[in-house]
């Protein structure tokens, strides 16, 4: 954003804090001190539990619409998941300046975990639109309804506002020949950015178009959440002792939800307060109670706000530099190579990004930005990692395995382990990890590592993938410093051993060109490493990428693999070559020992 964009921007937010705090001194003064302590003071407490309770009613009722509309996107994910990033949103809605901003968060992280970023806005734009449309219909009818009483100036054009605005907006995104127009009538570059994630956005909404059913639960499903609403604020008027009929709320509720949408506070603070003063006012009940209504309602927001702030630290999302700004910049040293570059290793790639110093850390050992996860994971590595003796053993077996992904029962850890994005790394039952291994799953949410049950892993040996996958089948022993390492695949089948200082996988180095320097140049796969069962790899083995041992094989010592090995073979040397087939080879008595 340039200079005069941030100035504008501040200058905004500045307004914005002007109106709520102007609308809040006006109403306090309306209602009077007084008479708004003595409606609180007198508070019904059954009525205020009820008025708690109903809150988490809301937000599942919520959460199930969404989820339904998102399986009509084909993504399925659970209802509490749902229902928590719903609660994340409460907390970005009561430090945002608008309540677009917990939409954009629990669409963005449910659309960074799924990988589907469109069609998750798409499923939060037609949950918001068929929510928004019933609620103007009830405000509509509520306030032709109780037009006599409502009448008046300022709430009449608050309406009107919401109504246009919404159909606008619904007009822009259902019609694309009005948003193609509109891009083409707005040249700036970054407009055009925004546009072509606005064409994405409205290709997947359209695509929803024909899903009857799911637009009409999305329908229903508002129906019942209004209606929870007004009742959330009769009972909570009820709490101040207020003389209201639920047929009132009906009209009530709607109305002051429109209005309070309107971006000229933060976070509708004073727009909501002044709107339940007024409304509550003109039908004939204290305009302090309808304050305390609205200051109830204020309290649970920002409650259910603070249980999903806690919950946001868990999800790792950095909103600033992930949601307004996706694209990652590097910084190039003056006599390295310009232009597209590619690193192969991951260190060098992220330790060249513009970003601070903790979030390269957490990119390179713990590959999230959770705090809670960063806390833990240092406070155990710390406190158990490098501890000797019977003590280290307990608390190693005891503390490590929340530091996985899955880890079975009986699994030992040795000290001094080494671990990177031990998240996507899963261990099966009674495996030893003798000390000083390491375990890098670094790279995407592809990148994993499983070993099954009884899997040995001996001492120094590594174990490191990058956008790639590394599985050990059940009773395997790898011995100590063995190193396997793929950006594609490596898969070892059951009752496999590998000898001491074995290597196994690895990408290739491009090379062709001369002006770049190999290292820039990235690398290519050729289809990763697959050992099948009850191999023998003897020590210092090393199998290149791309290449497939069969099932009963031995390979001797110091051999270098570069094709593939039928079953049951016995190969050896540089590059290795069958000399016999198990099957066929006789051992003699004299042979034996």
């Amino acid at each position: 954003m340039s200079a005069t964009g941030k100035k504008k921007a501040g200058l905004e937010f500045l307004l914005r804090i002007a109106v709520s705090m102007t609308l809040i001194g006006y109403v306090f003064h309306k209602a009077g001190f007084g008479q708004i302590w003595g409606t609180i003071k007198n508070t019904n407490l059954n009525y205020l539990l009820l008025s708690i309770a109903i809150t988490p009613v809301l937000v599942f009722i919520s959460a199930w619409k969404w989820q339904v509309i998102l399986k009509a996107f084909k993504i399925n994910t659970t209802i509490w998941r749902c229902f928590w990033l719903y609660v994340v949103g409460y907390f970005f809605n009561t430090i945002l300046p608008t309540n677009v901003g917990g939409d954009v968060v629990r669409a963005y992280a449910l659309g960074k975990s799924t990988e589907k970023p469109a069609e998750t806005f798409s499923s939060v734009f037609v949950e918001r639109t068929t929510g928004l449309s019933v609620l103007l219909l009830m405000a509509i009818i509520a306030f032709g309804v109780a037009l006599r009483q409502l009448r008046s100036l300022w709430l009449t054009a608050g309406l009107v506002i919401c109504v246009i605005g919404y159909a606008l907006v619904l007009l822009a995104i259902l019609h694309p020949k009005i948003l193609r127009w509109i891009s083409l009538q707005i040249k700036l570059t970054a407009a055009q950015r925004v546009f072509t994630k606005l064409f994405k956005f409205q290709k997947a909404t359209l695509s929803l178009r024909n899903n009857h059913g799911a637009f009409l639960f999305a329908v229903i499903n508002s129906l019942i959440f209004y209606v929870l609403a007004c009742l959330n604020v009769y009972v909570s008027a009820l709490a101040f002792n207020a003389s209201i009929a639920f047929t009132d709320a009906l009209i009530i509720t709607p109305i002051v939800m429109v209005i309070t949408m309107i971006p000229i506070s933060i976070g509708g603070i004073g727009l909501a307060e002044s709107a339940y003063f007024v409304v509550f006012s003109r039908m004939g009940v204290p305009g302090a109670a309808g304050l305390s209504v609205a200051l109830l309602l204020r309290a649970k927001a920002l409650v259910a706000g603070m249980i999903g702030g806690l919950y946001y630290g868990t999800l790792g999302i950095h909103v600033k530099s992930e949601i307004i700004s996706d694209k990652i910049t590097y910084h190039i040293d003056e006599n390295d190579v310009k232009g597209d570059i590619k690193y192969f290793s991951s260190f060098e790639d992220i330790m060249r990004q513009r970003k601070s110093a903790l979030k390269k850390y957490q990119d390179i050992q713990i590959g999230s930005y959770s705090i809670f996860t960063l806390i833990k994971f240092e406070l155990i590595t710390l406190f158990c990692g490098y501890l000797p003796g019977i003590l280290g053993y307990f608390s190693r077996a005891l503390l490590f395995p929340t530091l996985f992904k899955k880890v079975g029962r009986g699994t030992i850890f040795g000290r001094s382990l080494s671990l990177q994005h031990s998240g996507k790394i899963t261990i099966g039952q009674k495996c030893v990890i003798d000390e000083f291994c390491r375990l890098s799953a670094q790279g995407n949410a592809e990148s994993e590592i499983v070993l099954g049950n009884e899997v040995l892993l001996g001492r120094g040996t590594v174990l490191g993938t990058r956008d790639g996958r590394i599985e050990v089948g059940d009773f395997c022993n790898v011995g100590g410093n063995c190193r396997l390492g793929t950006t594609s695949e490596i898969r070892i089948g059951k009752h496999v051993l590998l000898a001491a200082n074995c290597y196994v996988g690895g990408a290739q180095h491009n090379y062709d060109r001369t002006d770049v320097p190999i290292m820039r140049q990235g690398y290519n796969n050729r289809g990763g490493v697959f050992i099948e069962d009850d191999v023998w790899l003897g020590t210092a083995v090393k199998v290149l990428d791309g290449v497939t041992i069969g099932t009963g094989s031995v390979i001797g010592a110091g051999s270098v693999v570069t094709r593939d090995i039928p079953p049951y073979s016995v190969a050896m040397g540089v590059p290795a070559k069958v000399k016999r087939t198990r099957k066929d080879f006789l051992r003699l008595d004299d042979e034996a020992a």
